[in-house]
């Protein structure tokens, strides 16, 4: 197949007369944008598709909540005139989060522009740039809750590690029973045992708390793939109401969606309860966009999208991760 030269750049064949179509025929251009690079975060949309949360109208620098540390000992049976314990426990202490702030950077030439104009347009520059900018700035959030490089570094979000580690801190409180993932246990890891029913199932309760059991189960590809072989055909059951609203179907394990997600880390199956984690969203920073600038050196204007936020588990305990598992 021979390509043609200047102008449209033409193939022989289907074109015969070769130098003559370049001259008077163009090429069609279909108005449509492709997408062959980015991935689609399942996590990300389990956790916010019901909703934006918002941290009031106070903004504070911080996010401080309180958390039960301890039970309350000064009670039981009692008889008559009995003297009655009344010491003070000092059973709760703040949790905090701190902000954590998001860019990027939307950068087009003038001339660019210029030459994107009227006929030529098949596509508006600046509605192109501004989705492939948004859909870049996705992949940063998604890879920051999971820490994945180059998103873990100590100004991202405080993601999925951090809060269900084995230790460490986490909203600056020591990670440690009952402050820990998996029922106050912490992570497990079976990386010879990998993803079994015996696994899946202790680590399901240990995150169950009496009526409130774990919502959603991620994991990679090839962990679903193993998940998948465990199941008879009888139990094959798929949430068909729900997610395959919105576009994402799942298998079910117990109460919970059973998800594959292309950023969880090779070997992770991570358990949440819904309720008890979300990503928080600063109001006044909540994805806005400032108004193109151009420099005083260089022919180029320059937007940003920006976000204020952080992910919030309010909780730790109700959550279970498996990590170094040899089948995900």
């Amino acid at each position: 197949m021979a390509a043609g030269g200047i102008g449209a750049q033409l193939s022989q064949p289907p074109v015969t007369l070769i130098n003559t179509g370049n001259a008077v025929t163009q090429k069609h251009f279909q108005p449509i944008l492709v997408d062959s690079v980015f991935k689609p975060s399942v996590i990300w949309w389990l956790l916010t598709h019901m909703g934006r949360r918002f941290e009031g109208d106070e903004y504070g620098g911080s996010l401080v909540w309180p958390i039960v540390t301890i039970e309350e000992a000064t009670g039981g049976a009692y008889w008559g005139a009995q003297t009655l314990d009344t010491s003070v426990t000092d059973s709760a202490q703040p949790a905090e989060l701190q902000w954590r702030a998001y860019q990027q950077a939307i950068t087009i030439p003038v001339i660019d522009a210029i030459l994107n104009m009227g006929d030529n347009q098949v596509l508006n520059l600046f509605r192109v740039k501004e989705e492939i900018a948004f859909a870049s700035l996705l992949q940063k959030l998604s890879r920051a809750i999971y820490a994945v490089a180059p998103q873990n570094t100590s100004i991202d979000l405080d993601g999925i590690p951090t809060a269900l580690a084995a230790s460490g801190t986490y909203a600056g409180i020591t990670l440690g029973a009952p402050w820990l993932s998996n029922g106050g246990a912490g992570p497990t890891s079976n990386p010879s045992g990998g993803i079994t029913d015996a696994n899946l199932e202790s680590d399901y309760l240990a995150g169950s708390f009496g009526n409130e059991e774990p919502d959603i189960m991620v994991t990679t590809n090839t962990g679903y793939r193993a998940f998948r072989a465990l199941l008879t055909n009888i139990q094959r059951l798929t949430d068909d109401i729900e997610t395959t609203r919105f576009g994402f179907r799942s298998l079910m394990y117990n109460n919970a969606g059973f998800y594959r997600d292309l950023f969880t880390p090779a070997g992770e199956l991570d358990m949440l309860t819904s309720k008890y984690v979300w990503p928080l969203f600063h109001p006044a920073d909540h994805f806005r966009i400032d108004p193109f600038v151009q420099p005083s050196n260089q022919r180029v204007v320059v937007s940003h999208i920006w976000v204020t936020m952080n992910l919030q588990f309010h909780s730790v305990r109700p959550h279970s991760r498996q990590v170094s598992l040899s089948n995900a």
